[in-house]
């Protein structure tokens, strides 16, 4: 492996071609990752279940994601990030196409826990193979534009599978996720070669067991994973019920519902245009806590049952903005804690913000059962501002300010 110390500042074309490319798997991940959404309540029908029921597959998908992380970990580190990308982008192609054809619940919901495993070996990769060829000094930014690209996969994944359901049945939108992960892996092909002063080896258990061991040397690990598991349940409880929420109070349908989990990444989308003002203005240190008030705010609203059901959506943008505000200073961090085993530092962020993920819509289940919609977004709510503000306290940023500000 490369020593970080030693790593030269790529030109600016260098990093542009890595983003578009990389943004690109990053988009077929997302896509794929957001699209059930919208269809919870036609999928609900189609298979004679209920709403609960069909958000289990969110929780499938989130838990596989997150639990197959401590392997791919490893596995990037020891036979390069790239091939294992392409790999798990070959596979993704394949099980999405198979999710077309599932014959009943159970078997999508095979294919939906098996995709979020191969899911898992995309973006946090891909965030790795930024870590690699970018300075500290350029990483924030570049994981930012980054951000962009993959942000408009969530965006269309949520958007997009209502409308395409609406036309084209369900099924084509497995379909439509399908041909999109095969493009991004011919992309990723033609364009991407390994690093050619990167050490190769045979994936071993001691070699796993070692890169881990060099992660948690670190102090800063357990506390930055803890907070981004209770992040990742804030945030993630909510999307799978919002189809179902807004069906109830203005019998709104999976398109229009779709739009509304869509400005979620409108507000990702600002945030990554604006993260070199965003850095140099605001700072790592308080970037947590602004998001963390932003995403109280965007829930909170969201929480009153008498606002018509089309203001949800600058409400999720709001939350969306507020979401990477947060995220990307932790982001920004994983991918510093151990140089050397870079590619399990950032699974082990990816497998805590996706362990908190598929945790979130059986608390947010539990919640609403409890309390009731509004009371259950709304302390979701609170909860998730209390996070911003307690974050700079748990995690002090040390040297992130300077550390990350562009030069």
């Amino acid at each position: 492996m490369s020593d970080p110390a030693s790593l030269k500042e790529p030109s600016a074309t260098s990093l542009g071609t890595l983003v578009l490319v990389l943004g690109a798997c990053g988009f077929a991940s997302t896509f794929t990752m957001r699209l059930i959404d919208p269809l919870v309540p036609t999928l609900a029908d189609h298979f004679s279940r209920s709403i609960a029921q069909i958000a289990v597959m969110a929780t499938a998908f989130s838990f596989s994601y997150a639990f197959g992380q401590p392997v791919l970990g490893p596995i990037a580190d020891a036979v390069g990030k790239i091939r294992t990308i392409g790999t798990c982008l070959a596979l993704l192609t394949l099980l999405s196409i198979a999710c077309s054809f599932a014959p009943n619940y159970e078997v999508l919901l095979a294919l939906r826990a098996a995709s979020g495993i191969v899911a898992g070996g995309i973006i946090p990769i891909a965030m790795a193979a930024i870590g690699d060829r970018a300075t500290m000094a350029q990483r924030q930014i570049t994981l930012g534009r980054f951000t962009v690209i993959m942000i408009f996969g969530q965006m269309a994944g949520a958007a997009c599978s209502g409308v395409i359901a609406e036309y084209a049945g369900w099924r084509g939108v497995f379909l439509m996720a399908g041909g999109i992960a095969a493009l991004a892996f011919l992309m990723l092909t033609l364009t991407m070669r390994p690093r050619a002063n990167a050490v190769r080896r045979r994936p071993t258990l001691g070699g796993a067991i070692a890169s881990y061991a060099a992660v948690f040397s670190n102090p800063r690990s357990k506390l930055l994973y803890a907070l981004v598991i209770t992040e990742g349940s804030l945030i993630f409880g909510m999307p799978p019920f919002v189809a179902a929420i807004l069906q109830e109070r203005a019998g709104v349908g999976p398109s229009l519902a779709g739009l509304v989990i869509a400005g979620t990444g409108i507000g990702g989308l600002i945030y990554g245009l604006s993260t070199r003002i965003l850095v140099d203005r605001i700072g790592p240190a308080r970037m947590p806590v602004v998001g963390g008030v932003l995403m109280a705010i965007g829930y909170g609203l969201f929480a009153l049952p008498f606002l018509p059901w089309w203001s949800a959506v600058p409400f999720f943008v709001i939350n969306g903005f507020g979401f990477f505000l947060m995220h990307g200073t932790f982001q920004a961090q994983a991918t510093e804690l151990a140089p050397g085993a870079r590619g399990s530092a950032v699974s082990l962020f990816a497998c805590s913000l996706f362990a908190g993920h598929a945790l979130g819509p059986v608390l947010m289940g539990t919640a609403l059962h409890l309390f009731g919609t509004t009371g259950a977004v709304t302390l979701f709510a609170v909860g998730i501002g209390l996070l911003g503000f307690a974050a700079p306290r748990i995690l002090p940023m040390l040297g992130a300010a300077e550390a990350h500000r562009p030069r």
